[in-house]
């Protein structure tokens, strides 16, 4: 049986590493992609097309993918990710379906894809999650420009 391959997802930060997740910050896709441009939650986005996320920062960075995935972290494909957004917005509520909407309307444009990270945390005090979150994501991205 032949290996599916996946396609590349890279994303854009600043020059010393990957912006660290909130492991503690709890939002669904369409909250993080519509409300949390510059702020942090507990996923991080990634795109099939480095020129369509420059606002991130001025480092390009590839994920590193057989790594995460056998680490037990999950990638939320682009294609995965606009059908969970499609399913939000025919199933939800008014106020998420109308973020769902416009979740799709960015993530489309940006042709984004999610990094879903499930690092064990006990052990770990809240203080020190984002520390601890920025050195324990660095290797799963390597700079590429």
């Amino acid at each position: 049986m032949p290996i599916k391959m996946t396609p590349d997802y890279f994303r854009k930060d600043q020059v010393d590493g990957v912006t660290a997740p909130d492991l503690a910050k709890d939002c669904s896709f369409s909250e993080h992609i519509v409300r949390a441009r510059g702020k942090r939650t507990q996923l991080t986005s990634v795109s099939l097309a480095p020129d369509k996320i420059r606002d991130f920062g001025p480092a390009l960075y590839q994920a590193l993918q057989p790594d995460f995935h056998g680490d037990g972290h999950k990638l939320v494909q682009h294609a995965d990710l606009m059908q969970a957004l499609r399913d939000a917005a025919n199933g939800s509520e008014k106020e998420e379906r109308a973020r769902a909407i416009q979740a799709q309307r960015y993530a489309r444009r940006r042709r984004e894809g999610l990094l879903q990270w499930a690092f064990d945390l006990s052990g770990i005090e809240r203080k020190e999650l984002i520390t601890w979150a920025f050195r324990a994501i660095q290797k799963y991205f390597k700079r590429v420009s």
